[in-house]
Formats: C-alpha cells, structure tokens, sequence
C-alpha cells in the first residue's frame, strides 16, 4: 500500500474477513475500499494562539490542531482564526 503503514491494511484485511462471516460476500475480489481516512485527534502541535511555535505566520487550525472532530467544526474553526488574524492587522 502507497497511503498507509501494512500494520492499518493487514488490520483491515482482517475485519474484512471477520464482516464477510456476518455478511458473506463481503470479502471477496468485487470488494472496493475508498476513501480511506485516518485521523490523529491526539496530535497537538505546540502553539500560541493558534501559531506554531517557532513560526511565525505558519496556523494550526481544524483538524491538523488536534481541536476540532468534524468537518463543520474545522470550517468554523478557520473562520474563527481567519478572523483573529484580520484583527490583529
């Protein structure tokens, strides 16, 4: 695989093969998985009012901050931030 480490595919494999005993058919060659989206909530970048330590225009914001859970969320999160960033011009 070319956009995830083999430990997360092998674990999907795996699950495919545990739902095909459920649901069989589930795992077979016609199966087509997309889409496939990892998130890392638990990664928290070091900021300062949303700038990036050491940085100095570089904004953690939305998902990527670790702060938001959704894509709502993260859109008004950039909202938020884009706001303080004209403010403060």
């Amino acid at each position: 695989s070319l956009c995830m480490p083999k430990r997360q595919l092998d674990n999907i494999v795996e699950t495919l093969y545990a739902l095909d005993k459920i649901a069989p058919g589930t795992a077979n060659y016609d199966t087509l998985l997309y889409g496939i989206e990892c998130k890392y909530y638990s990664a928290r970048p070091e900021c300062e009012n949303f700038v990036l330590h050491g940085t100095r225009e570089i904004y953690a914001i939305g998902d990527g901050a670790g702060i938001t859970r959704s894509l709502s969320q993260a859109a008004a999160n950039g909202l938020y931030v884009a706001d303080q960033i004209l403010a403060a011009r």
